[in-house]
């Protein structure tokens, strides 16, 4: 007879000690790298003169972060979730809150905001049709727009109407400007977190502050969203609301939510297929499917109609996601074109590994979908893997903030897989800031053979977990054949076992 012991319970205590610990590091860093009195893009390198003693702080607060962040995980799958969720949103406020203090230190996005807004809201043009420097005598736009003052937006248009306010708000004034995109962006984070612990109480209660703080606490996210401004979590937003939708069965509303986020930023639209075919299949008979239909596509149309004020330009939306995707620098198809380059024409290769990527995201799309039709339950986790695909295969400028969106649905998933691929590849993210930056200055002055070091130190991890994953699965599917099953446990076996995470 198998004795079965009880898991041990968690401690408030612990667990408001951890995200004090937090404090620690994310407080080094605000004191290093300090918003007040930087106004003008910068970067992690000129700001900390590429001191060595800064990089092993920078490593050692990152890895003090990410050990913290692990053990604040643990202590929450101990605990009810009525008493881990007050602590786990007090802290995220001081986390955020804090982070808003640091200067955006390894990006100059939220910079970028502001001179695309200008285009908008001071010369009444559409930022997506019209380069920033266009205005380069703007006092703002000449200072901010950098470089990618000579591409359009690659926001979509809800973005910047999103946007607009701060600029009427900020005039010329950039810490204000600053400030108020930085402000957003930790609102938004917070409600995120909030519709992840909302989805997760109607289906798995037991999960949802594990499943908020998997989201909130993660040093890649504070350091994005609240340290860097990023609008990733603005885009979010919708994208959550509609997966609370999802859970509360408000199906009318899904489509036309995921469409509000992709108008934000265009990358949430691969899941709108995937959505489509889990909604028609959970609705059943071919009633039920018209009046959902008729429902979401009056909802929306009015969502587009809304977006697109007030240029209406689709074209324009066109041509910024043609120019995203003509961009090749940190990707795996980068590393590969370089390789190639003494063998073959460059620009070929970049073609046709696009081509190869764009097939592979067709494919998941595919098994997605199909994954949905047979059991629309599993819409969550088929969004998630769609995003993967998305960021490990297809993107070619891919960025750590990116990471930010799959973690958001892995926070949505059983404690599992997902979460420790995730994981890996935030920290593997964050770890790659020190060879961009310090090993390119000191060791690795060539771009191109850093290339070589930075893309597996970033996704390396991750993706050997989801080869891992991969393989567990097909073993278990392999013990489950019917010319297996003498060797399945009895079902008796499994009366007296622990139920162990799953993956989702």
């Amino acid at each position: 007879m198998t004795v079965l012991t009880e898991p041990r319970q968690g401690s408030t205590r612990r667990l408001l000690l951890l995200g004090l610990l937090m404090l620690l590091p994310l407080g080094y860093f605000v004191w290093r790298y300090p918003l007040p009195g930087n106004v003008r893009p910068s970067d992690l390198g000129y700001l900390s003169r590429y001191g060595k003693p800064e990089l092993w702080a920078y490593l050692g607060g990152m890895a003090a972060l990410f050990c913290l962040y692990l053990l604040a995980l643990r202590e929450t799958r101990r605990l009810s979730p009525r008493r881990a969720l007050p602590v786990v949103f007090g802290w995220s406020a001081f986390h955020a809150g804090l982070m808003g203090f640091m200067f955006p230190a390894t990006a100059i996005d939220i910079f970028v905001y502001f001179a695309y807004a200008r285009v908008f809201t001071v010369f009444g043009d559409n930022p997506m049709a019209v380069y920033a420097q266009t205005y380069y005598y703007d006092p703002v736009i000449g200072k901010l727009s950098g470089e990618w003052g000579y591409h359009p937006s690659a926001y979509g248009p809800v973005w910047h109407l999103i946007s607009a306010p701060i600029s009427w708000a900020s005039g010329e004034n950039i810490p204000r400007a600053v400030t108020g995109y930085k402000l957003l962006a930790i609102v938004c984070l917070l409600l995120g977190g909030w519709l992840i612990a909302r989805a997760l109480a109607a289906t798995r209660p037991q999960d949802a502050a594990t499943g908020a703080l998997l989201y909130l606490w993660n040093p890649l996210v504070l350091w994005e969203v609240a340290g860097n401004g990023h609008n990733d979590a603005v885009m979010l937003v919708p994208l959550l609301l509609a997966y609370v939708a999802w859970t509360w069965r408000r199906d009318v509303w899904v489509l036309p939510l995921l469409g509000i986020a992709a108008l934000i930023k265009f990358v949430a639209a691969p899941l709108l297929p995937v959505a489509a075919v889990a909604l028609w299949r959970r609705a059943g008979g071919w009633p039920a499917r018209r009046r959902l239909a008729v429902r979401t596509g009056s909802l929306g149309a009015v969502a587009l109609v809304l977006g697109l004020f007030p240029f209406y330009d689709l074209n324009a939306i066109r041509t910024s996601i043609a120019d995203t995707n003509t961009l090749f620098v940190v990707s795996p198809a980068n590393a590969i074109a370089h390789l190639l380059e003494n063998t073959y024409s460059v620009p070929e290769v970049k073609r046709w590994l696009k081509i190869i990527g764009w097939g592979i995201l067709a494919a998941a799309l595919a098994v997605a979908s199909g994954s949905v039709w047979r059991r629309p339950d599993r819409l969550p986790r088929a969004s998630f893997e769609v995003f993967f695909v998305f960021l490990m295969v297809v993107t070619t400028y891919f960025q750590g903030w990116y990471l930010v969106w799959p973690l958001a649905l892995a926070a949505l998933l059983p404690w599992g897989w997902p979460a420790w691929r995730m994981i890996a590849w935030c920290a593997g993210s964050m770890a790659a800031y020190a060879v961009w930056i310090w090993v390119r200055h000191y060791w690795v002055p060539d771009g191109t053979t850093l290339l070589y070091y930075g893309i597996p130190t970033i996704s390396g991890l991750a993706a050997l977990l989801t080869l891992a994953e991969l393989a567990t699965h097909l073993a278990r599917r392999l013990r489950t054949q019917p010319g297996n099953r003498e060797h399945a446990p009895e079902p008796e076996a499994h009366a007296n076992r622990l139920p162990q995470p799953g993956g989702g």
